[in-house]
This record gives structure tokens, C-alpha cells and sequence, in this order.
């Protein structure tokens, strides 16, 4: 199957991809269950861990991508 650019976007958004960017968009849908606001540090682990994603790995930036993702699913 050939895929267009437009539809590897599409993953990447829904977090298909293992992409940095797909991978806090993944957690990023797994936290969007939860009330807006503060995320205590365990919900966000267990977030990672269903998602099969690091927790650990994130770095300062990668938290911002992941609030600016979590502000455009609430």
C-alpha cells in the first residue's frame, strides 16, 4: 500500500507512529481521560506504561509538546 504524506501526518497525530512527536501525542490521548489540570506524577507514569512509552525519557521539552497536546484535546 502506498501511504501519502497526509496520512502518515494522521498517524503521527493519533500516535501511531514511534516518532518522538507520536509518542507524546499517544500519552497525550491516554491522559486526556483524565480531568484537566494538574497530573500527578503517578497517573502520567501509568499513562506511559499502558502506552508502552518511557516515562523517563521525557525531557523539558517533550513535557511542553505534551501540554500544548493535552490543550488542544480539552
Amino acid at each position: 500500500m502506498m501511504y501519502e504524506p497526509w496520512m502518515f501526518v494522521a498517524m503521527e497525530e493519533y500516535g501511531y507512529t514511534d516518532t518522538n512527536q507520536g509518542l507524546i501525542n499517544r500519552v497525550a490521548r491516554e491522559l486526556s481521560a483524565e480531568s484537566a489540570g494538574e497530573i500527578p506524577w503517578e497517573t502520567f507514569c501509568q499513562a506511559c506504561f499502558s502506552c508502552d512509552v518511557d516515562p523517563y525519557s521525557f525531557s523539558d521539552d517533550d513535557f511542553r509538546l505534551l501540554n500544548e497536546a493535552l490543550d488542544q484535546l480539552f
